[in-house]
């Protein structure tokens, strides 16, 4: 019976160390098959997101848990695939099945731009292009992405968002292969937060000093196109040239013509051109009243208010300065006068432009006050010319570092 009884407790303890080495063997085999990166809900890449609207802008701030190497993400990657680098605020219109992915990254200017990529749901990319923006890191974690949601393809609405992020570390082949989608992170993480992007308008600008000017800074390439004495009929004529053309320019406009015109001086406005004064009566020397009541017509009329202000003929005093600077304005006049007034032709006024312009010039052309048919006509061969040259066409103030204000346009 010791016998037995010893060769019992020899298999017993035979038993315990086979099941201990099953229990070992189990445990590995569970570490095989759960994926390296798998992560709680404590553990998401994603720390903190947020959006903000400020002006044109909509603002995307995103803090990580780790630094982003951001020259290894990919800003148009394929979205069904499961090795792609990417970090993407993510906006899907409220009812819509389209979402637009805005993501961060590239190689190249990699702070500058930002892919954009419509897709499905499922990821499978309709359309992608790269945009404008600008990206900065405050610091090791936080990222900041500011562009125009126009550029973005996103309209005034409601729309879900959230922000993802892959890390291209997911089994893509093989019997354990995985959707892309579950090797995502997201912030929130369970549900899709709802943004309100609220269309804008233009309500003002910066720099109404009373500062007299002809010309801005000549370091850049840069020329300002200017309208005098309208809104007309050949206003609207002016402005489909200037949106073929994707040029900006200023109207500089007479306060009776917005009252005759107000719905030619709002669409100037609306294709994001600048509204400036030009007073109400373009008379000679026009004294402060005068200059208020354009800038209130002005400003009922387009809900902007105006903060430069051209004088009729370009006759400057330092009452009409003193005028101007009690309405917050600045006095433009230019350095490149066309004459389009003495009606030389198209192919004058053109030339003119062309060859007259030196970096930051300000040019004097009419949009209303007598026959423009010349001025329209020259236009396009004008701003062809200047492109060629390498010039800009930009707003005034754009050309003297102003800046317009936008607000929200009220429910």
């Amino acid at each position: 019976m010791t016998g037995y009884s010893g060769t019992f407790r020899s298999g017993d303890r035979a038993r315990q160390q086979f099941a201990l080495l099953a229990f070992f063997l189990l445990i590995a085999g569970l570490a095989i098959l759960i994926p390296s990166n798998a992560t709680s809900a404590d553990q998401n890449p994603i720390q903190n997101a947020k959006l903000t609207q400020k002006g044109q802008s909509l603002i995307i701030q995103v803090r990580t848990s780790e630094e982003v190497n951001m020259g290894k993400l990919d800003r148009r990657p394929d979205f069904s695939g499961t090795n792609h680098r990417y970090l993407c605020l993510q906006m899907n219109p409220r009812g819509g099945t389209t979402i637009v992915r805005i993501c961060f990254g590239g190689r190249k200017r990699t702070y500058e731009a930002l892919g954009v990529s419509r897709t499905s749901e499922s990821g499978e990319v309709r359309r992608s292009k790269v945009i404008r923006a600008r990206v900065r890191k405050i610091d090791d974690l936080k990222l900041v992405a500011t562009f125009d949601p126009r550029d973005a393809g996103l309209p005034p609405g409601k729309y879900a968002w959230r922000v993802a992020t892959h890390t291209g570390q997911c089994p893509g082949a093989g019997p354990m292969a995985k959707p892309a989608s579950d090797c995502l992170d997201y912030f929130p993480a369970k549900r899709r937060a709802v943004y309100d992007l609220r269309p804008i308008r233009a309500v003002g600008c910066t720099g109404g000093n009373g500062e007299f000017v002809t010309h801005g800074p000549r370091g850049r390439k840069r020329v300002a196109l200017t309208f005098d004495d309208g809104p007309s009929d050949y206003t609207p004529q002016v402005l489909r040239i200037l949106r073929q053309k994707k040029a900006k320019a200023t109207f500089f406009m007479l306060g009776q013509q917005v009252a005759r015109y107000p719905a030619s001086a709002r669409r100037v406005l609306a294709l994001g051109h600048e509204v400036a004064n030009h007073s109400y009566h373009h008379d000679l020397l026009p004294g402060g009243a005068d200059i208020r009541a354009a800038t209130r017509r002005i400003t009922a009329v387009t809900g902007f208010r105006p903060c430069l202000f051209r004088p009729p003929y370009g006759a400057v005093s330092s009452s009409l300065r003193r005028s101007a600077r009690e309405d917050h304005m600045k006095v433009v006049n230019w350095d490149v006068d066309t004459s389009d007034w003495k009606l030389p032709g198209a192919g004058a006024i053109a030339s003119t432009i062309v060859h007259r312009v030196r970096p930051g010039s300000i040019v004097l052309m009419h949009d209303g006050g007598g026959p423009r048919g010349g001025t329209v006509d020259a236009l396009s061969s004008a701003i062809r010319g200047l492109r060629r040259r390498g010039y800009k066409l930009v707003t005034v103030s754009e050309l003297l570092g102003n800046r317009t204000i936008y607000r929200p346009v009220p429910r």
